[in-house]
């Protein structure tokens, strides 16, 4: 049985998460940054005949995501649920998503992979540095040219994501650049902070500077400035060579991320 919570309800979604937040980033991050009183998230607790939690399922904006700590949650229910809102996209573990998928013909699966960094197998660049908010133009205009990153949302849409994260202390930027030319070489980001962790977001080298190791670099910057901060640090990645560069850096596989996509 599904039912919509209210915000005096969200103490029962974090103590069902606990320490598993890494296998339901999103639904934490959200939950602690907007709360259930935010007309753009909502949550609905999924509970078996015994009362008991089975899954959470969440919403931001008009993509859903689902989260069950034990895989034991009542799929069918929850996709008839997610085709009755019919989102552009759902998100969730891949053992999850697999056993809603089965109630939800036409929807296409794209795998990726969650990871955390455990400690870092790659010397930072010491000339990567964070970015102040005056840089975040230059940043955003390497950014939505990349058709994986930020191409989808435009530049006005993307600068305001990056201007909102960095004003509101939930994102941070680490550039590194060319001593000759002063361009941007390689731009390392967070996604999402909280005090407890960080999601990592847009990495890209500029294209003549690639293949030269300089993502690893400048990733490995940020994340020794996160560990130092006593946060744990996570990521998804979804094609080879993002999964590579992540391993080179020390991040680990938790899991199997999976997007439904319409």
């Amino acid at each position: 049985m599904l039912i919509e919570c209210k915000e005096n309800e969200k103490s029962k979604i974090l103590d069902y998460i606990g320490k598993d937040y890494g296998k339901c980033l999103y639904i934490f991050i959200d939950l602690c940054k907007y709360g259930l009183d935010n007309e753009n998230f909502n949550a609905w607790i999924q509970y078996n005949d015994k009362s008991e939690i089975i899954a959470v399922v969440t919403e931001y904006y008009k993509g859903i995501q689902i989260y069950s700590k034990d895989v034991n949650l009542d799929a069918k229910e929850i996709a008839e649920f997610v085709l009755r809102k019919n989102p552009p996209v759902t998100l969730g573990m891949k053992e999850t998503i697999d056993k809603v998928r089965e109630y939800m013909p036409g929807y296409e699966e794209e795998l990726g992979t969650v990871g955390q960094l455990k400690q870092l197998q790659v010397s930072p660049n010491p000339k990567a540095y964070s970015a102040s908010v005056e840089e975040l133009k230059e940043i955003v205009e390497i950014l939505a040219e990349d058709e994986g990153i930020g191409k989808p949302y435009g530049f006005d849409s993307l600068y305001q994501q990056y201007k909102e994260r960095k004003e509101e202390n939930f994102g941070r930027n680490f550039i590194l650049r060319d001593e000759e030319t002063n361009e941007i070489v390689c731009h390392a980001g967070t996604y999402a902070e909280l005090p407890e962790l960080a999601v990592i977001g847009g990495v890209i080298t500029s294209p003549k500077y690639r293949g030269k190791g300089y993502s690893k670099e400048t990733l490995a910057a940020i994340c020794e400035e996160l560990l130092h901060e006593g946060k744990d640090v996570f990521s998804f990645y979804y094609i080879p060579s993002a999964t590579k560069m992540h391993q080179g850096v020390g991040f680990e596989k938790i899991g199997d991320w999976a997007k439904l996509i319409k």
